[in-house]
């Protein structure tokens, strides 16, 4: 089987109970070959969220970190606490990565711009570099994909559009918008 065909397998694949979001896990799929990121903007119940877990599925043993953004949101969250131990015994400031942001393969933010700036301009390295400063050292990332999500654009004039470049690929994801699509969809259900 050549790569083509694989790619339309898999394809298939995550497409399979999923209505009208082809383009959607397409493009992911095509950012994620690519080393590129992607931004799904839409609003609530679209889908957004479940186009990122099928692209979970598409790498074997990936390991996968999924949050949603507030303004409340803080670095530990997202790129792991800081270790006291580290700090008590050595003066250094690291923060315990494993199973955050920083060891991941495939990453889902969800309302990313509402992260504040600690967040945002850390993710700036993660997306264009796939770095992470840990202490004194610069880890690698393991990084496949990163999908953002957002129901707005950004607020302009709040320093947001350098990483708002780094979404080369930015979707616009919608409501089902055929009809016996939706009706398939809710009938099955029942």
């Amino acid at each position: 089987m050549n790569i083509k065909e694989r790619i339309q397998l898999l394809l298939a694949e995550m497409n399979q109970g999923v209505y009208e979001k082809e383009t959607e896990i397409g493009l992911s799929l095509l950012a994620a070959l690519a080393g590129e990121s992607i931004l799904l903007l839409g609003p609530p119940g679209v889908a957004k969220s479940m186009v990122a877990r099928r692209l979970k599925k598409a790498f074997v043993g990936a390991r996968a970190f999924e949050y949603l953004m507030s303004r409340f949101s803080t670095p530990d969250e997202i790129f792991g606490p800081v270790s006291i131990s580290r700090l008590k015994e050595s003066d250094k400031y690291e923060r315990v990565i494993e199973g955050y942001l920083p060891t991941a393969d495939v990453v889902f933010l969800d309302e990313i711009w509402k992260a504040g700036p600690a967040i945002q301009n850390t993710l700036l390295t993660v997306i264009n570099e796939k770095l992470f400063r840990n202490g004194d050292k610069e880890l690698k990332l393991p990084l496949k994909l990163l999908v953002a999500a957002s129901n707005e654009l950004p607020t302009q004039g709040e320093g947001l559009e350098a990483l708002w470049d780094c979404f080369l690929i930015r979707v616009v994801s919608t409501c089902v918008q055929q009809e016996e699509t939706f009706l398939s969809n809710v009938t099955r259900r029942l």
